[in-house]
């Protein structure tokens, strides 16, 4: 009802359905969301991004990784010397312990217990061993900045350089049927020399018959990598095409 609807507002989850100018372009850098014309490269996991954004980004992480490894290393070094004072504290009080034990009085050597609980009520909050250090429950920083995307770790030398073939409206096709690549699975031909990978559709490498040498450039090939696919409003694609926001419920 009306009513119902108007003080509904505001609350509950409210779902979206996503158009296609929403979704990933293939082509397109997956940090800027512009178009990777200048120097497309991939990552091992498929995702295309413009070198210069990827280099900037991976630059950042290895100063921010940097950083939180002197921070890690500081903590450890304060942690142990707590763990250090603290062991020559209970030393300390063992001996004192001890010379107190072998003290003799009346005549007899008398034990000199601090709290005889502890031999039959060993449950106790007070009885029970120290929590671990702060240092072990620290995580070690990691060694490589991870992927933006499939936060694998990722460095420079993992980069593909691509060679991305566009039509007269900017729209990546496949090196050797010009076919314009958007939801279709896609590959990179990876070859030795170091030459940019070829980007062609998977379905017209598996029609030529999985040649070994790049039908573009006649090359060996080294490695296929398997690029992302673009996004689709439609839901035969595969991807996500909803987006949601949580609200409080009414109750």
């Amino acid at each position: 009802s009306v009513e119902m609807k108007k003080y509904s507002v505001g609350y509950g989850t409210t779902t979206a359905r996503l158009n296609g100018i929403s979704q990933y372009v293939f082509g397109d850098c997956a940090l800027s969301l512009h178009s990777a014309e200048e120097h497309p490269v991939a990552t091992p996991s498929g995702y295309i991004y413009e070198k210069a954004a990827i280099l900037e980004y991976l630059l950042t992480k290895t100063q921010q990784l940097k950083k939180e490894k002197q921070e890690y290393e500081a903590w450890l070094q304060k942690c142990q010397t707590e763990e250090n004072e603290e062991d020559e504290r209970k030393r300390k009080a063992q001996v004192a312990a001890f010379e107190e034990g072998q003290k003799v009085v009346n005549g007899k050597r008398q034990r000199v217990d601090d709290n005889p609980l502890k031999r039959t009520s060993y449950w106790l909050a007070e009885f029970q061993p120290a929590a671990a250090s702060a240092s072990q429950e620290l995580q070690i920083p990691a060694k490589r900045p991870p992927s933006p995307n499939s936060q694998k770790p990722l460095s420079k030398k993992d980069l593909v350089v691509l060679n991305l073939k566009r039509d007269s409206d900017s729209h990546v096709v496949c090196a050797v049927s010009e076919r314009s690549i958007t939801t279709q699975q896609a590959i990179a031909l990876v070859t030795k020399k170091g030459a940019p990978a070829e980007v062609v559709l998977e379905q017209v490498f598996n029609d030529l018959g999985k040649e070994k040498l790049c039908p573009v450039t006649g090359r060996k090939i080294s490695k296929i990598l398997h690029l992302q696919k673009g996004g689709s409003s439609f839901a035969a694609s595969g991807g996500s095409i909803e987006a949601k926001t949580y609200r409080p419920s009414m109750t």
